[in-house]
Protein backbone atom coordinates (compact mmCIF):
# COMPACT_ATOMS: atom_id res chain seq x y z
CA UNK A 1 0.00 0.00 0.00
CA UNK A 2 1.19 3.54 -0.75
CA UNK A 3 2.62 5.39 2.25
CA UNK A 4 0.15 8.29 2.00
CA UNK A 5 -2.75 5.85 2.24
CA UNK A 6 -1.12 4.04 5.15
CA UNK A 7 -0.98 7.37 6.96
CA UNK A 8 -4.65 8.03 6.07
CA UNK A 9 -5.65 4.76 7.72
CA UNK A 10 -3.52 5.45 10.79
CA UNK A 11 -5.15 8.87 11.23
CA UNK A 12 -8.55 7.26 10.66
CA UNK A 13 -7.92 4.67 13.38
CA UNK A 14 -6.78 7.39 15.77
CA UNK A 15 -9.80 9.60 15.09
CA UNK A 16 -12.50 6.95 15.02
CA UNK A 17 -11.24 5.60 18.35
CA UNK A 18 -11.98 9.02 19.89
CA UNK A 19 -15.03 10.21 17.93
CA UNK A 20 -18.17 8.67 16.41
CA UNK A 21 -16.93 9.12 12.85
CA UNK A 22 -17.58 6.49 10.21
CA UNK A 23 -15.32 5.76 7.26
CA UNK A 24 -15.95 4.53 3.74
CA UNK A 25 -17.02 7.15 1.18
CA UNK A 26 -18.97 5.52 -1.65
CA UNK A 27 -19.11 7.10 -5.09
CA UNK A 28 -19.73 5.61 -8.53
CA UNK A 29 -20.15 2.19 -6.93
CA UNK A 30 -16.70 2.19 -5.29
CA UNK A 31 -15.90 2.53 -1.57
CA UNK A 32 -12.92 4.60 -0.41
CA UNK A 33 -12.21 3.39 3.10
CA UNK A 34 -9.53 5.98 3.87
CA UNK A 35 -12.19 8.72 3.59
CA UNK A 36 -15.06 9.75 5.85
CA UNK A 37 -18.32 8.03 5.00
CA UNK A 38 -20.88 9.94 2.93
CA UNK A 39 -23.01 10.61 6.01
CA UNK A 40 -20.07 11.66 8.20
CA UNK A 41 -18.78 14.02 5.51
CA UNK A 42 -22.26 15.45 4.94
CA UNK A 43 -22.49 16.17 8.68
CA UNK A 44 -19.02 17.75 8.57
CA UNK A 45 -20.01 20.04 5.69
CA UNK A 46 -23.37 20.93 7.24
CA UNK A 47 -21.68 21.90 10.50
CA UNK A 48 -19.21 24.06 8.55
CA UNK A 49 -22.03 25.67 6.59
CA UNK A 50 -24.08 26.38 9.73
CA UNK A 51 -21.42 27.31 12.29
CA UNK A 52 -18.47 28.48 10.18
CA UNK A 53 -20.08 30.02 7.12
CA UNK A 54 -17.03 32.09 6.16
CA UNK A 55 -14.89 28.95 6.00
CA UNK A 56 -17.62 27.19 4.02
CA UNK A 57 -17.65 30.00 1.48
CA UNK A 58 -13.84 30.05 1.23
CA UNK A 59 -13.54 26.30 0.70
CA UNK A 60 -16.36 26.45 -1.82
CA UNK A 61 -14.55 29.14 -3.82
CA UNK A 62 -11.03 27.82 -3.20
CA UNK A 63 -8.85 26.63 -6.04
CA UNK A 64 -8.61 23.14 -4.55
CA UNK A 65 -12.37 22.44 -4.76
CA UNK A 66 -12.09 20.74 -1.39
CA UNK A 67 -15.79 20.04 -0.82
CA UNK A 68 -16.75 18.71 -4.26
CA UNK A 69 -16.84 15.19 -5.64
CA UNK A 70 -14.01 15.02 -8.19
CA UNK A 71 -14.39 13.72 -11.71
CA UNK A 72 -11.44 12.70 -13.89
CA UNK A 73 -12.44 11.08 -17.16
CA UNK A 74 -14.63 8.11 -16.28
CA UNK A 75 -13.40 8.07 -12.68
CA UNK A 76 -15.27 9.70 -9.80
CA UNK A 77 -13.48 10.39 -6.51
CA UNK A 78 -14.58 11.59 -3.06
CA UNK A 79 -14.14 15.26 -2.09
CA UNK A 80 -10.54 16.02 -1.04
CA UNK A 81 -11.60 17.25 2.39
CA UNK A 82 -13.29 13.91 3.12
CA UNK A 83 -9.84 12.32 3.32
CA UNK A 84 -8.63 11.52 6.82
CA UNK A 85 -5.21 12.76 5.68
CA UNK A 86 -6.50 16.03 4.21
CA UNK A 87 -4.31 19.00 5.13
CA UNK A 88 -7.25 21.35 4.68
CA UNK A 89 -9.36 19.31 7.06
CA UNK A 90 -6.49 19.24 9.56
CA UNK A 91 -6.05 23.02 9.65
CA UNK A 92 -9.81 23.60 9.60
CA UNK A 93 -10.35 21.38 12.64
CA UNK A 94 -7.50 23.13 14.44
CA UNK A 95 -8.53 26.71 13.65
CA UNK A 96 -12.27 26.83 12.90
CA UNK A 97 -13.07 28.39 16.28
CA UNK A 98 -10.36 31.10 16.12
CA UNK A 99 -11.93 34.48 15.35
CA UNK A 100 -10.51 36.13 12.26
CA UNK A 101 -8.70 33.06 10.94
CA UNK A 102 -9.23 32.66 7.20
CA UNK A 103 -8.82 29.58 5.03
CA UNK A 104 -7.75 29.21 1.38
CA UNK A 105 -5.94 32.54 1.09
CA UNK A 106 -5.12 33.39 -2.53
CA UNK A 107 -2.11 35.58 -3.37
CA UNK A 108 -0.97 36.50 -6.92
CA UNK A 109 2.73 35.71 -7.40
CA UNK A 110 3.57 38.29 -10.12
CA UNK A 111 5.89 35.72 -11.73
CA UNK A 112 2.91 33.62 -12.79
CA UNK A 113 -0.14 32.01 -11.23
CA UNK A 114 -1.70 32.19 -7.79
CA UNK A 115 -0.28 31.01 -4.47
CA UNK A 116 -3.02 29.19 -2.55
CA UNK A 117 -2.17 29.22 1.15
CA UNK A 118 -4.09 27.10 3.63
CA UNK A 119 -4.55 29.77 6.28
CA UNK A 120 -4.15 33.43 7.15
CA UNK A 121 -4.84 35.79 10.03
CA UNK A 122 -3.99 39.47 10.47
CA UNK A 123 -3.71 41.29 13.78
CA UNK A 124 -2.59 44.80 14.65
CA UNK A 125 0.96 43.51 15.13
CA UNK A 126 1.44 40.92 12.40
CA UNK A 127 0.26 38.94 9.39
CA UNK A 128 0.40 35.16 9.76
CA UNK A 129 0.46 32.99 6.64
CA UNK A 130 0.08 29.23 7.02
CA UNK A 131 0.86 26.29 4.77
CA UNK A 132 -0.36 22.92 6.06
CA UNK A 133 0.95 19.49 5.08
CA UNK A 134 -0.34 16.12 6.22
CA UNK A 135 -0.02 13.29 3.68
CA UNK A 136 1.80 15.24 0.94
CA UNK A 137 5.42 14.45 1.96
CA UNK A 138 4.68 10.75 1.39
CA UNK A 139 3.74 11.25 -2.28
CA UNK A 140 6.37 11.40 -5.01
CA UNK A 141 7.15 14.95 -6.22
CA UNK A 142 7.24 16.02 -9.85
CA UNK A 143 10.44 17.92 -10.71
CA UNK A 144 9.20 19.23 -14.08
CA UNK A 145 8.15 22.88 -13.93
CA UNK A 146 7.16 25.69 -16.26
CA UNK A 147 10.00 27.93 -17.41
CA UNK A 148 8.21 31.08 -16.24
CA UNK A 149 10.09 30.57 -12.95
CA UNK A 150 13.47 30.15 -14.61
CA UNK A 151 14.74 33.74 -14.20
CA UNK A 152 13.90 33.69 -10.48
CA UNK A 153 15.48 30.27 -9.93
CA UNK A 154 18.67 31.41 -11.66
CA UNK A 155 18.73 34.56 -9.54
CA UNK A 156 18.35 32.46 -6.38
CA UNK A 157 21.22 30.21 -7.45
CA UNK A 158 23.47 33.16 -8.26
CA UNK A 159 22.75 35.08 -5.05
CA UNK A 160 25.30 35.12 -2.22
CA UNK A 161 22.47 35.86 0.23
CA UNK A 162 21.00 32.35 0.22
CA UNK A 163 22.51 28.87 0.16
CA UNK A 164 19.62 27.55 -1.94
CA UNK A 165 20.62 26.36 -5.41
CA UNK A 166 18.24 25.51 -8.25
CA UNK A 167 19.85 23.09 -10.71
CA UNK A 168 18.01 23.59 -14.01
CA UNK A 169 17.91 21.35 -17.04
CA UNK A 170 15.88 22.88 -19.87
CA UNK A 171 13.60 20.33 -21.57
CA UNK A 172 11.92 22.46 -24.25
CA UNK A 173 10.61 25.98 -24.75
CA UNK A 174 8.00 25.53 -22.00
CA UNK A 175 9.37 23.00 -19.50
CA UNK A 176 12.44 22.48 -17.34
CA UNK A 177 13.56 19.98 -14.74
CA UNK A 178 14.70 21.49 -11.45
CA UNK A 179 16.54 20.00 -8.48
CA UNK A 180 16.71 22.09 -5.33
CA UNK A 181 19.67 22.02 -2.95
CA UNK A 182 20.14 23.92 0.30
CA UNK A 183 23.81 24.02 1.22
CA UNK A 184 24.79 20.35 1.31
CA UNK A 185 21.19 19.13 1.60
CA UNK A 186 19.29 17.90 -1.45
CA UNK A 187 15.59 18.68 -1.22
CA UNK A 188 13.35 15.68 -1.94
CA UNK A 189 10.42 15.56 0.49
CA UNK A 190 9.97 19.27 1.25
CA UNK A 191 8.03 21.08 -1.51
CA UNK A 192 10.51 23.86 -2.32
CA UNK A 193 8.84 24.82 -5.60
CA UNK A 194 5.54 25.48 -3.85
CA UNK A 195 7.27 27.27 -0.98
CA UNK A 196 9.00 29.67 -3.37
CA UNK A 197 5.61 30.34 -4.98
CA UNK A 198 4.11 31.10 -1.56
CA UNK A 199 6.95 33.48 -0.71
CA UNK A 200 6.38 35.20 -4.06
CA UNK A 201 2.73 35.67 -3.11
CA UNK A 202 3.56 37.10 0.31
CA UNK A 203 6.25 39.41 -1.09
CA UNK A 204 3.93 40.60 -3.87
CA UNK A 205 1.18 41.47 -1.39
CA UNK A 206 3.49 43.64 0.73
CA UNK A 207 5.18 45.30 -2.24
CA UNK A 208 1.76 46.18 -3.66
CA UNK A 209 0.74 47.68 -0.33
CA UNK A 210 -2.08 45.23 0.28
CA UNK A 211 -0.94 45.00 3.90
CA UNK A 212 0.62 47.61 6.15
CA UNK A 213 4.28 46.96 6.89
CA UNK A 214 4.31 44.85 10.05
CA UNK A 215 5.63 41.51 11.30
CA UNK A 216 5.30 38.66 8.80
CA UNK A 217 5.08 35.14 10.21
CA UNK A 218 5.12 32.23 7.78
CA UNK A 219 4.05 29.05 9.58
CA UNK A 220 4.72 25.67 8.02
CA UNK A 221 2.35 23.23 9.72
CA UNK A 222 3.56 19.65 9.18
CA UNK A 223 1.56 16.77 10.63
CA UNK A 224 3.70 14.77 13.04
CA UNK A 225 3.06 11.04 12.54
CA UNK A 226 4.99 10.22 15.73
CA UNK A 227 1.91 11.31 17.69
CA UNK A 228 -0.34 8.52 16.42
CA UNK A 229 -0.01 4.74 16.30
CA UNK A 230 1.31 3.41 13.00
CA UNK A 231 1.88 -0.24 12.26
CA UNK A 232 2.55 -0.98 8.59
CA UNK A 233 5.20 1.25 7.03
CA UNK A 234 5.97 3.03 10.30
CA UNK A 235 9.74 3.14 9.91
CA UNK A 236 9.58 4.55 6.38
CA UNK A 237 6.91 7.14 7.26
CA UNK A 238 8.86 8.38 10.27
CA UNK A 239 12.04 8.50 8.19
CA UNK A 240 10.37 10.68 5.53
CA UNK A 241 8.93 12.92 8.24
CA UNK A 242 12.39 13.46 9.73
CA UNK A 243 13.80 14.03 6.25
CA UNK A 244 11.13 16.65 5.53
CA UNK A 245 11.92 18.44 8.80
CA UNK A 246 15.68 18.33 8.14
CA UNK A 247 15.27 19.66 4.60
CA UNK A 248 13.02 22.44 5.82
CA UNK A 249 15.37 23.36 8.65
CA UNK A 250 18.33 23.50 6.27
CA UNK A 251 16.89 26.57 4.53
CA UNK A 252 17.31 30.14 5.76
CA UNK A 253 13.91 31.31 4.58
CA UNK A 254 14.49 34.90 5.58
CA UNK A 255 17.46 35.12 3.20
CA UNK A 256 15.50 33.35 0.47
CA UNK A 257 12.63 35.79 1.01
CA UNK A 258 15.06 38.69 0.62
CA UNK A 259 16.20 37.40 -2.78
CA UNK A 260 12.57 37.03 -3.86
CA UNK A 261 11.66 40.56 -2.74
CA UNK A 262 14.73 41.88 -4.57
CA UNK A 263 13.75 40.00 -7.73
CA UNK A 264 10.24 41.45 -7.69
CA UNK A 265 11.56 44.98 -7.19
CA UNK A 266 14.47 44.96 -9.63
CA UNK A 267 13.30 42.56 -12.32
CA UNK A 268 9.53 42.98 -12.18
CA UNK A 269 9.53 46.65 -11.13
CA UNK A 270 7.15 45.96 -8.27
CA UNK A 271 7.00 48.17 -5.17
CA UNK A 272 10.02 50.32 -6.00
CA UNK A 273 8.80 52.88 -3.48
CA UNK A 274 9.06 50.29 -0.69
CA UNK A 275 12.24 49.88 1.36
CA UNK A 276 13.25 46.22 1.06
CA UNK A 277 14.67 45.95 4.58
CA UNK A 278 11.40 47.15 6.11
CA UNK A 279 9.72 44.08 4.66
CA UNK A 280 12.50 41.49 4.95
CA UNK A 281 13.51 42.38 8.51
CA UNK A 282 9.94 41.67 9.65
CA UNK A 283 9.88 38.18 8.13
CA UNK A 284 10.00 35.02 10.27
CA UNK A 285 9.57 31.36 9.28
CA UNK A 286 8.65 28.57 11.70
CA UNK A 287 8.14 24.84 11.28
CA UNK A 288 5.62 23.38 13.73
CA UNK A 289 3.37 20.34 14.18
CA UNK A 290 -0.32 19.97 14.98
CA UNK A 291 0.19 20.23 18.76
CA UNK A 292 2.03 23.56 18.58
CA UNK A 293 -0.11 25.45 16.10
CA UNK A 294 -2.34 27.66 18.23
CA UNK A 295 0.58 28.68 20.43
CA UNK A 296 2.28 30.60 17.60
CA UNK A 297 -0.67 32.84 16.68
Amino acid sequence: MELNKILDYAIMADETAKNPIKSGYVTNGKSYNNYLSNDSFAEFVEDMKTNHSTAYEMYGKGGGKELEVRVSGKNVYPPKMASFGSSSRMIYNLMKDVDGFLFEKKLPTTVGGIANLDGFIETDEKCVFVEAKCREPYTKKDSIYERKYEDLYRKISASDKTSVTCKIEVIDERKMEVKFISGETEIHSFDMKQMISHLLGVATAFLKGEFDIKKIDFIYLLFNPKLIEINEGKEEILSIYEQSCNECNSVDFKSLFEVIVDHLQTTKGLGKDKIKSNIVDNFRFELIDQTEFKDVL
